[in-house]
């Protein structure tokens, strides 16, 4: 009796929480739908059925190092509202600075005031490795690291578990060692470290695992629901404060229903038999029987998973059309495939990315493809991967030519493959960016109103970038001919050291851009005496 009312309370309290999920979901439906509708009648929108839209999008076939935002219509990539939303957004953690600097008004680098960032990251490098590790604030933020709003945040999310304790040592008022004290963590993680009929769920401290290395509950009985569901000998469950006698196996069956793995495809159907043949994760699992069959079997051409259901249809659905999205041809070479809707599906559920049409499986999967062999396939192709009149809608440098007589491109078929060669709205905006310098001037010379030549007047260029010394207490910012691309650049000396030696503590390059009287640091008393000016630098006042 006590198994029976506990298994009807677990039942009621599932059954519940569905029906709130279910009647939100529903009621919320149609208006969000109305509006919609109202709003974006006119308008175009992408395969997910979002507004395509005017709107901020990183230009991923630039680069990282020089990639930018550009305001345009794209289905392919994230949106924002701003350029500057954007940058932060796409390219947080670009070192090179280079969609910041395209901003109208751009700032002159990341922050490098004294004190540090405002966010903590781990650091990765520290000798001594993992157990070593700690988590700081100091600049420059390195890039893909990721990041927290306080020290402990950063030592709980990342050094979770370090036995060493040294990330918690690092706070202003530390513990003693990794918290070890009574009540454990705040969350539930499954026993690996035993047999899986022995063992069950726990929050001790320390944790055993490195984080990710095991999944996490809010609670006992969820742990054991997740990762223990099927196990027979009940321990998991028996370790709870109230527990029931024996892992459920009332009958009705499982709440959820899973692929019969121990048989052939083709004669294999959908099953929530208990005990479950698997680990929690070990197969897919549905809701209901027939969306196990359609997401499990769907193709199945002896159709007996959906024989199998209460009301069965004749077998699985084999009809003109084939499916109602396209998949890449992965069983054919790369050149010579396109995308297919053709039943049955030859991969399992995610083996492939899907798309809502044809054309936009060929732009998404096969995007590049010189040979045009997807596009050919469409209902009305165009002659091969487009070369029409006119070109792309974009421009390309030449690196097949040598580079004082190479010149911008936007000829049809590109080149390369997505991401491989940087690429410009307008062919001034190329020669600009892949060919500054160019004393030749062969790449502006091919604009239909060309200048004479590329600027090559004595005293160098008329913008600062950082030079390229190796110690950057000595480094300082010049205006040499050719500017690097990748390099961003300041309409003075002083700006670019501002931005890109803010923090030099020797003061080296403001002392080249504004003057021995910058500071103490720059040169000697006797050389600010003989030449400063004004003659002394009275407004130093020099120890």
């Amino acid at each position: 009796m006590k198994v029976s009312a506990s298994i009807a309370l677990l039942s009621c309290l599932v059954i519940s929480a569905n029906a709130r999920v279910g009647t939100q979901t529903d009621s919320a439906a149609p208006e969000a739908t109305v509006g919609a509708d109202q709003e974006n009648r006119a308008l175009a929108t992408c395969g997910n059925g979002a507004v395509l839209i005017n709107a901020w999008h990183p230009n991923y076939s630039a680069g990282w190092t020089n990639g930018d935002c550009r305001f345009t219509k794209d289905c392919n990539s994230p949106s924002f509202s701003t350029e500057l939303a954007c940058c932060k957004g796409a390219y947080a953690g670009q070192t090179s600075g280079f969609c910041l600097s395209s901003l109208p008004n751009p700032p002159t680098t990341s922050p490098t005031g004294a004190g540090g960032l405002d966010i903590y990251y781990p650091l990765y490098e520290a000798s001594g490795g993992w157990s070593s590790g700690y988590c700081t604030n100091n600049r420059p933020l390195p890039a893909g690291r990721p990041t927290y709003t306080t020290i402990l945040d950063c030592c709980k999310g990342a050094y979770a578990g370090q036995m060493s304790g040294f990330c918690l040592s690092k706070l202003p008022s530390p513990p003693t060692s990794a918290p070890t004290g009574t009540g454990g963590a705040d969350f539930w993680y499954p026993e690996y470290d035993k047999p899986w009929a022995t063992a069950g769920c726990k929050n001790t401290l320390p944790l055993p695992f490195t984080p990710g290395g095991r999944p996490t509950f809010d609670t006992q009985l969820a742990c054991c629901k997740g990762a223990y569901a099927g196990q027979t000998s009940g321990m998991c469950l028996q370790l709870l404060p109230s527990p029931p006698t024996t892992a459920p196996t009332g009958a009705g069956g499982l709440d959820f229903w899973y692929p019969d793995y121990d048989k052939a495809w083709a004669l294999a159907g959908c099953s929530n038999k208990r005990p479950a043949p698997f680990a929690s994760g070990g197969r897919p699992t549905y809701d209901t029987q027939l969306a196990c069959c359609k997401g499990a079997y769907a193709g199945q051409m002896s159709g007996t998973c959906l024989q199998q259901l209460p009301s069965p249809p004749t077998t699985a659905p084999t009809g003109a059309g084939g499916l109602d999205f396209w998949y890449p041809d992965y069983d054919t070479a790369w050149a010579d495939a396109g995308c297919s809707n053709n039943r049955p599906i030859p991969f399992g559920p995610g083996g492939r990315p899907t798309f809502a049409t044809q054309l936009a499986c060929c732009k998404g999967a096969y995007a590049g493809q010189t040979s045009g062999k997807c596009l050919q396939l469409l209902p009305s192709p165009p002659t091969t991967a487009p070369t029409g009149a006119g070109g792309l809608d974009f421009w390309y440098p030449d690196y097949t030519t040598g580079y004082s007589a190479a010149g911008c491109s936007n000829k049809r078929p590109a080149p390369f493959a997505t991401g491989g060669r940087p690429t410009y709205d307008t062919q001034l905006a190329c020669c600009k960016g892949a060919y500054a310098g160019q004393t030749s001037g062969a790449c502006l010379s091919q604009l239909p109103t060309p200048p004479t030549t590329s600027p090559t007047e004595g005293g160098g260029l008329d913008v600062y970038y950082k030079g390229a010394a190796s110690n950057y207490a000595l480094g300082t910012c010049i205006n040499d001919r050719p500017l690097p691309a990748w390099q961003p650049n300041y309409s003075t000396k002083a700006s670019c050291c501002s931005a890109q030696y803010g923090s030099q503590s020797s003061d080296a390059c403001m002392c080249d851009a504004v003057g021995i009287c910058y500071s103490c640091n720059c040169g000697t008393e006797l050389q600010r005496n003989t030449t400063g000016v004004p003659a002394g630098c009275p407004a130093l006042v020099c120890a």
